[in-house]
């Protein structure tokens, strides 16, 4: 069996990737952004993404909808609908992004 580990994955000190895991298909992160801040602008893209968020409060826009989330939730959004998070509070917001491509 062989494994890849990799230590350059956004918020995760070490990523093991086992024989026959394939990272295109699915995909693992984790953000931090300041109070009243967001990663990156919203945006669009094939396959499905969750957002989970770990601490703080998030602001999650699916198209013309918006939804609230705090530690312990999560959204499933299609990607190819404009959507994004940003930081709906003053303490840092930790979120983890897991995304799976077609």
């Amino acid at each position: 069996m062989s494994t890849q580990i990799r230590t350059d994955i956004k918020g995760i000190e070490r990523f093991v990737f086992t024989d026959g895991a394939d990272q295109d298909k699915l995909h693992l992160h984790v953000s931090e952004v300041a109070g009243g801040t967001r990663a990156h602008a919203p945006h669009e893209h094939e396959g499905q993404e969750i957002f989970w968020v770990l601490a703080g409060e998030a602001e999650v826009m699916v198209g013309e909808e918006t939804h609230r989330l705090t530690a312990g939730q999560a959204i499933q959004v299609d990607g190819p609908i404009l959507h994004g998070i940003s930081n709906a509070g003053a303490e840092p917001l930790r979120y983890a992004v897991i995304i799976a491509k077609p």
